[in-house]
């Protein structure tokens, strides 16, 4: 067992993450600004009967632990896996286990293994990893609070008993967690913990039912859209549709005669219609007569967005390098991907009531305490008195970390009286994405004599998600710039390698897309390393083998993929891509064939060292729905401009990939004692290029622009 010093009274445990957020200075620029501004850690009173052992975790007197879970769950299986971490710490049975989300408190921020402050937030593909240590830290020191009050109840050394199945144990007595509850809730945490080691676990890397599953399939699940309140009204609105553009002004006539609408008013750049119902606010903001200014976003199309981002190519400076400068680059290739809309099942939505003194608000949303601190700085109620409740997700893929929708929401219902919900139309979800960046990308090598890369350069031009959402002067720092570029290094041994990054501004909104920028850079990357195969006369997957000979993991990885590849039938053709992001590394093998000019991918097989995992199960639907989605992104999705207008309005025009396309996923995890990767979005990035490698296969055309769907009916 490892022991992890702990050194904190109980008021101290509760305030732990806190102290973590109030700590943190960032080199040279001081304190971060508003992560003091309210008392944080309010201690559990606990529910009935249940007692508190730490902000985390309390156990009823029928053994019944309720586990506070800071992350949201949106489909990713954390309401299962995050509470495994504690119960594996506590020795109790699963089966004992409930989930409920923890309030928006500072105790419940996390270290996040990307960014320089902790967080109360979910994404990243940082759940699992975000929470190894800081759960099963809280299930021990839980654990070793129980045996001291079972102890101290039979006037015996603690060193002389054990927990085990909810229980804790000495010779032949025996009590359960619940009658040791309350006594062991007046006790101060432990100042040392033993933390099992890996051997020892008997829970973490099983794959019990998923917590959340029974009331999904039974429909008693409640997402954003199904959240009711007493008195509620309904709300939509229509924003301007100009990226870049003004509200001039709105006739609201028409709108008001339908039945039931109560308001019509303007927020910011839109126009916000209320009503009894959605479909009568529906219908009445069709009805608006509204003018817009079409702002920055005039002229601003497709054509010239590329042409921005491929001409910035040129002055892309140095902000990756390995070995001395790349020289005499012979072979130059350019890549593009466009925008792109996340396209969640379940429609942007909030509700928030909006009192004197208080303000509450449920949402889908992925970023809880940025609503919070929305909700303090648009109402001007303290933010400890702003309540949000996070529901589960229809869907997040980083589209719920901006909070341009819970803003709305809010700025209406300081407006209404009483419980407002606010729901966007689907066209309204299109129109006001907050896509992901189109990107240009130009990859240069120079061969030597054997055909393998001597030197190795990659160059991309983006828009920066940061851009915007933090001081200019922050947007130098690594850790934001290495979000746009990562990946473009590579694993491979090559003698000279560097990687150039220049960031362009468009009016267009970008946000986070899942694996947001490893999403286009795997595609870029990995299309480049098979060109290269190619032309100095080598098989891609003998080159890659041979390439990766510094790095162990990535190609024990690929060769798991390979090997759990079945031959390939005739008529068939492969292709290979591996990339790490997130921690993880995935290799994803794609074979398709080719029926009347259109693929028919026929198998993906995936393989992931994401070092220790804690639910299989998990793991596995992980990897397969990311496949499908970056199936789906690959060969279909792209948002077109015109005017800085989105023309794709609805799944009319935004093609997604339909279930009877779906191909065989197979994945498998490469064991590892290492700590946990992430899993969330990891085997998307490589899929494109797979996808891609393989039509190069199939038809002897390498195509270098996303999506892939649209080049094969072009060519």
């Amino acid at each position: 067992m490892s022991s992890v010093t702990c050194n904190l009274s109980r008021r101290g445990f509760l305030k732990a993450g806190s102290g973590l957020v109030l700590g943190l200075h960032l080199s040279g620029f001081g304190p971060l600004p508003e992560l003091d501004e309210f008392a944080v850690a309010t201690e559990l009173t606990g529910r009935g009967s249940s007692h508190p052992l730490n902000a985390w975790l309390r156990i009823s007197p029928d053994g019944q632990a309720t586990v506070r879970i800071g992350a949201v769950e949106m489909g990713q299986g954390v309401y299962t896996s995050l509470p495994m971490l504690l119960a594996e710490e506590l020795e109790l049975p699963f089966e004992q286990v409930r989930v409920e989300a923890s309030p928006t408190d500072k105790a419940y921020y996390r270290p996040s293994p990307t960014l320089p402050i902790p967080v109360l937030m979910t994404g990243g593909s940082e759940s699992v990893r975000g929470h190894w240590l800081q759960l099963r830290q809280a299930g021990a020191e839980a654990r070793q609070m129980l045996i001291s009050a079972a102890a101290k109840r039979w006037k015996v050394a603690a060193r002389n008993c054990h927990a085990q199945g909810g229980s804790v144990h000495c010779r032949e007595r025996r009590a359960s967690y619940g009658e040791l509850a309350e006594s062991a809730a007046e006790l101060h945490p432990p100042h040392r913990v033993r933390l099992k080691e890996p051997e020892a676990f008997t829970l973490l890397g099983s794959s019990p039912q998923r917590i959340d599953l029974p009331e999904k399939v039974c429909g008693a699940a409640v997402f954003g859209i199904d959240v009711q309140r007493e008195g509620m009204v309904n709300a939509t609105l229509r924003a301007c549709p100009h990226h870049g553009g003004e509200l001039v002004s709105f006739d609201p006539s028409e709108a008001l005669k339908v039945s039931g609408v109560r308001d019509i008013f303007a927020i910011d750049h839109a126009v916000a219609v209320v009503a009894d119902y959605y479909w009568q606010a529906s219908k009445a903001a069709k009805l608006l007569n509204i003018t817009w200014n079409e702002g920055r976003g005039k002229g601003l199309d497709n054509a010239a967005i590329r042409g921005k981002l491929e001409g910035a190519l040129e002055e892309a400076r140095v902000v990756h390098r390995r070995g001395t400068a790349p020289r005499d680059l012979e072979l130059s290739v350019n890549y593009y991907s466009p925008h792109l809309e996340h396209a969640p099942i379940e429609p942007l939505n909030a509700t928030v009531h909006v009192q004197p003194e208080q303000v509450e608000v449920w949402a889908p949303t992925q970023v809880q305490a940025e609503v919070q601190k929305q909700a303090s700085r648009l109402t001007g109620i303290p933010r400890e008195r702003c309540f949000v409740h996070p529901t589960y997700l229809g869907g997040g893929f980083g589209r719920r970390t901006l909070v341009d929708f819970t803003g709305a929401a809010i700025q209406i219902a300081m407006r209404v009286n009483r419980p407002v919900k606010m729901l966007w139309s689907r066209e309204e979800c299109f129109a006001r994405g907050q896509y992901r960046p189109a990107t240009a990308c130009r990859l240069s090598a120079t061969l030597g004599p054997d055909g393998f890369p001597t030197d190795y350069e990659a160059r991309i031009a983006s828009q920066n998600i940061f851009d915007g959402r933090v001081p200019d002067f922050l947007l130098e720092l690594k850790f934001i710039t290495a979000t746009v570029h990562e990946g473009l290094d590579t694993p491979y041994a090559i003698q000279r390698e560097a990687v150039r990054y220049q960031r362009i501004q468009l009016p267009i909104p970008i946000g986070w897309w899942r694996s947001v920028h490893a999403s286009h850079n795997g595609f870029y990357r990995e299309s480049f390393i098979d060109e290269l195969a190619h032309r100095g006369g080598h098989d891609p997957i003998q080159y890659r083998r041979r390439l990766l000979r510094n790095s162990p993991r990535h190609l024990q990885c690929f060769e798991l993929a390979l090997a759990k590849s079945p031959p390939l039938p005739a008529g068939q053709h492969r292709g290979v891509a591996l990339f790490k992001s997130y921690g993880s590394i995935v290799a994803t093998v794609l074979d398709l064939s080719m029926r009347d000019g259109w693929p028919k991918v026929h198998r993906i097989v995936c393989a992931v060292d994401c070092g220790r995992v804690v639910h299989p199960d998990t793991v596995h639907a992980q990897l397969m729905g990311a496949s499908l989605m970056g199936l789906s992104a690959a060969l279909y999705e792209e948002m077109s401009f015109e005017d800085g207008r989105a023309v794709q309005s609805n799944f009319h025009q935004y093609k997604l990939l339909g279930m009877a396309e779906a191909p065989q996923v197979d994945s498998y995890i490469v064991p590892s004692e290492e700590d946990p990767g992430g899993i969330g979005e990891v085997a998307l990035p490589p899929l494109a290029a797979a996808l891609g490698n393989a039509l190069f296969s199939a038809t002897g055309v390498r195509y270098r622009q996303l999506p892939l769907g649209k080049q094969l009916k072009q060519s």
